[in-house]
């Protein structure tokens, strides 16, 4: 008998329309930004400390990098890690997809080492790409990251000293979980997710006022965007309503950062859709 696809084995994987509603597009004013190498950009923003020992402190944010070895890509990789060597944040958090074929495995392990020895902490998380090959597991994930110098979160948490990450598996090809109850010394979260649809799918009850930031990406921003009109088509429940940028709940404050993301993999190229890193200060 053929099992059901994943996305039927989880009451996750599924739209919430009313919870959706609750998460508003805002306006976060971009510091600036720098260009990279290879048709790229590193955007700067300012998010208010939701704690005092947060101020002062800065992160890197990664997303879908579908890495497939082309001298583009390379390119635009050395630029970033060359950028946050001189940034120096606290850590760099990357939202899934890293990967793109199986077989560039080998190659993704020594970009990733080029990344990882520009930060102090390297965190990843599993993004479709990653999930949507059945045949490697978890272990064997986590595996090919560490020799990359980055520890995967998958459905785990990670003390980060004055914050802590929270890392989501994959809300259709995973086995996502919702992030446990708040943690007892009330340190400042970050939800890690591959999908704004897995912020959505997790936020029921009170559970997302326990974090004061969501990042997310698998959207590209639609890649190939029309003036004016926006994106083409973005792969999500709620169609063009989480494309690219910040939102914020209502209710609590929660802020979600959905990153354009730095690569492409199925559909090639871009239009009016910038490839971008981002780099988030606390304030």
């Amino acid at each position: 008998m053929k099992l059901p696809h994943r996305r039927f084995l989880s009451s996750l994987a599924r739209p919430f329309p009313e919870r959706a509603g609750a998460w508003k597009r805002v306006r976060m004013p971009e510091e600036r930004f720098s260009r990279l190498d290879g048709g790229a950009v590193l955007r700067y923003f300012s998010l208010p400390s939701p704690a005092p020992k947060l101020r002062g402190r800065r992160i890197a944010y990664l997303s879908d990098l579908h890495f497939h070895a082309s001298p583009d890509e390379i390119r635009r990789l050395a630029s970033l890690a060359e950028k946050l060597k001189e940034l120096r944040p606290e850590a760099l958090l990357t939202g899934g997809d890293l990967t793109g074929d199986a077989c560039d495995l080998p190659l993704l392990t020594s970009a990733l080492r080029e990344l990882a020895g520009s930060v102090p902490l390297a965190l990843a998380i599993p993004g479709n790409w990653e999930r949507g090959k059945s045949w490697i597991s978890v272990d064997t994930w986590r595996s090919v990251y560490a020799e990359g110098g980055f520890e995967l979160l998958c459905n785990g948490e990670r003390d980060c000293g004055c914050f802590s990450v929270y890392g989501g598996d994959d809300l259709i090809h995973g086995d996502p979980e919702l992030p446990p109850e708040r943690i007892p010394d009330g340190r400042p979260r970050i939800l890690l997710t591959h999908r704004p649809d897995s912020v959505v799918s997790y936020d029921c009850g009170d559970r997302m006022a326990q974090f004061f930031l969501a990042l997310c990406g698998h959207t590209h921003g639609g890649q190939w965007r029309l003036p004016v009109l926006g994106a083409v088509f973005v792969p999500s429940f709620y169609g063009r309503r989480f494309d690219r940028g910040w939102f914020r709940k209502s209710e609590n404050g929660t802020a979600m950062f959905v990153s354009s993301g730095f690569g492409e993999l199925s559909l090639r190229g871009r239009f009016c859709c910038r490839r971008e890193a981002a780099v988030i200060d606390f304030v």
